[in-house]
């Protein structure tokens, strides 16, 4: 019987000692194929972040095909622009035709508002579309279809324009919304049209020895501030035609009577004699706004002052109340 027992044990044990050997060849197993399967993981992670680099790398230094077909519109556009013109290839801190006779400016103007009449300050400010013509054959370029180019401000600053600003002006600006409101174009033959949307509050001595049945004269004038009538000539552009004003230009205190154009010379004694240009427009104030605004309600004070004198003058507090 102990034999039995032994024999028995000894087969147990062999039975445990097989199904050990077999738990350790399977993780053995499981082990290889973890590896192998990480292994191909990262073996495919490597060649999709080689991809990806690749596809960020600049495509001209890789010779693509597909790229050199297609260039960039944009870049031939601009840098072709600029070689057409010339910008590099001369200095434009120069007026053109430089110690040759004095260039011509033109200048029109579209009044688009008279925003409004101070006479406490005695200035007015209008918004207005000012626009410059001249001739600089530095710009020229070669053209079959004789088609202007247009450009907006960031071209103003490689090339010459004219230094017009607003005498007796007190503040100004050019409008920038949505972005700077500055419009240039230029055709074959180096004429050159400069355009810029300004608002500008300007001095204007006003009399009021007639007041309120005054009529007040403004002016709003421009002048180069720089160039002297030897190098810069202004004028009016179309005579007639350089100064027009919308349609909805309106004031609540005034009538505008007139709108018109002027050109002077003004003398300085230390820099000599500058073309100056003149928008000069009449206002009549507007009675019946100032006989509802201030004359009407005064007199029904004064009127409604006088009935306390109809008051009995015992009723103290009703004339109190009544005369404060």
């Amino acid at each position: 019987m102990f034999k039995s027992e032994v024999i028995r044990t000894a087969r147990f044990n062999r039975t445990v000692a097989g199904i050990t050997s077999i738990v350790q060849v399977m993780s053995y197993f499981l082990k290889t194929i973890l590896i192998l399967f990480c292994l191909t993981i990262a073996a495919e992670s490597r060649k999709h972040r080689k991809k990806r680099w690749a596809s960020q790398v600049d495509p001209r230094k890789q010779g693509s095909p597909i790229i050199r077909r297609i260039p960039d519109s944009t870049k031939t556009r601009a840098s072709s622009s600029e070689h057409l013109l010339r910008v590099g290839d001369h200095d434009f801190t120069m007026r053109p035709a430089f110690g040759g006779p004095a260039i011509p400016v033109g200048v029109d103007v579209m009044v688009e508002s008279l925003d409004s009449i101070s006479e406490v300050n005695m200035d007015f400010t209008m918004t207005l579309y000012l626009r410059n013509y001249w001739k600089d054959e530095r710009l020229s370029f070669p053209s079959t279809t004789n088609k202007s180019m247009t450009f907006d401000g960031r071209l103003v600053k490689k090339i010459w324009a004219p230094d017009v600003f607003f005498v007796h002006s007190k503040r100004s600006f050019i409008h920038d919304t949505t972005t700077d409101n500055i419009m240039l174009r230029i055709f074959p033959d180096g004429n050159v049209l400069y355009s810029i949307r300004v608002t500008v509050t300007a001095m204007c001595n006003m009399d009021f020895s007639c007041f309120p049945l005054d009529t007040q004269t403004c002016s709003l004038e421009i002048e180069s501030y720089a160039y002297t009538e030897d190098d810069l000539m202004l004028y009016w552009k179309g005579d007639r035609d350089a100064l027009k004003t919308d349609e909805k230009v309106s004031l609540s205190q005034f009538l505008i009577q007139r709108f018109h154009t002027t050109s002077k010379l003004a003398f300085y004694s230390s820099t000599g004699w500058y073309n100056r240009l003149y928008i000069n427009f009449t206002l009549r104030r507007h009675i019946f706004f100032f006989l509802l605004q201030t004359y009407f309600p005064a007199t029904l004070m004064v009127m409604l002052s006088w009935v306390s004198f109809w008051i009995d003058r015992q009723a103290v507090p009703a004339r109190v109340s009544l005369g404060s």
